[in-house]
């Protein structure tokens, strides 16, 4: 169910911001992040279930260790990429909604809202290079566990095992924390933003809700549901992996469903707090209802 609504979700983004451009030839750069995001979430479901289902069924063959390799990098690479998507939205939401009076402040605003589409190109290059060596990740050992014959012979056997080197940890918490602490930076920013906005709505006009206070609170929503949703899916990603509890089914299956409903949960409170990707949304349920209720009848 989470694999199936997040699908829907991140699929919900890109064709409808597909279909705009394809009529009126041209993006926001809102649009454009959500689209590349909802892209990204898509590719990042399918390879946590592939990669989930391959590690369960491991065997100690030789192709699997390219297999393994192969799959750990296009794993990790849409992992980097839909993180780097989100930070970007965190960043676009700040520059557009919040509202401080310092110069620095306002010339960042124009500089990032310029140079959106070459950030959102550049992540592909970054997110490409930093997940590089996780191609590396699964080695075989000998072991040399047999009995010698009396012709003198002996066998041994290999072992296939993940390579969660202190090197490659390092690379993998730099490669994730670097756009994490952009995002909080950016959430921090909006809250403060709307907090002093808040504080001159009061004291000017006794109100402290109108429509600028209301764009801020739904980016917020988006901001603090991303925040959850991905430590929690950091968490279950290095207990499974690393099997720090134990390898048993149900563990694995907890923490595959805990991942799943990270790109699936975030991506739907974004279609929610999207007035355009809310109203087709909800036009699309209600046909589906309404089809559903001919068919029974």
């Amino acid at each position: 169910m989470e694999l199936i609504v997040g699908m829907i979700a991140n699929g919900l983004m890109v064709v409808v911001n597909c279909l705009e451009w394809i009529r009126s030839r041209n993006l926001s750069y809102c649009d454009m992040i959500l689209t590349s995001l909802g892209i990204s979430r898509f590719f990042l479901q399918c390879m946590i279930i592939i990669n989930s289902a391959v590690y369960q069924m491991f065997s100690e063959d030789n192709a699997f260790l390219a297999l393994m390799g192969t799959i750990n990098f296009v794993s990790n690479f849409v992992n980097t990429l839909s993180l780097w998507f989100a930070t970007w939205l965190s960043v676009f939401y700040c520059a557009k909604i919040a509202n401080f009076s310092q110069p620095l402040f306002f010339w960042l605003k124009c500089k990032i809202l310029g140079l959106m589409p070459q950030l959102l190109m550049g992540t592909l290059l970054v997110s490409f290079v930093t997940s590089l060596p996780s191609v590396n990740s699964v080695n075989r050992k000998y072991i040399n566990n047999s009995v010698t014959y009396l012709s003198g012979n002996t066998t041994g056997e290999w072992t296939y095992y993940a390579n969660f080197s202190s090197g490659l940890f390092v690379l993998y918490m730099l490669s994730h924390s670097f756009p994490f602490i952009i995002f909080i930076v950016s959430s921090a920013l909006l809250i403060m933003s709307l907090w002093r906005h808040t504080k001159r709505m009061e004291k000017n006009t006794g109100r402290c809700r109108d429509t600028v206070t209301q764009v801020h609170v739904r980016a917020i929503q988006g901001q603090l549901s991303f925040i959850f949703f991905h430590i929690t899916y950091f968490v279950a990603q290095v207990i499974l992996f690393t099997g720090l509890f134990s390898n048993s089914l149900s563990n694995a299956m907890w923490c595959i469903a805990i991942m799943v409903a990270y790109p699936a949960g975030h991506s739907v409170i974004l279609v929610l707090s999207n007035p355009k990707l809310k109203k087709v949304a909800m036009r699309a349920l209600h046909c589906a209802r309404c089809r559903l209720r001919d068919e029974v009848s």
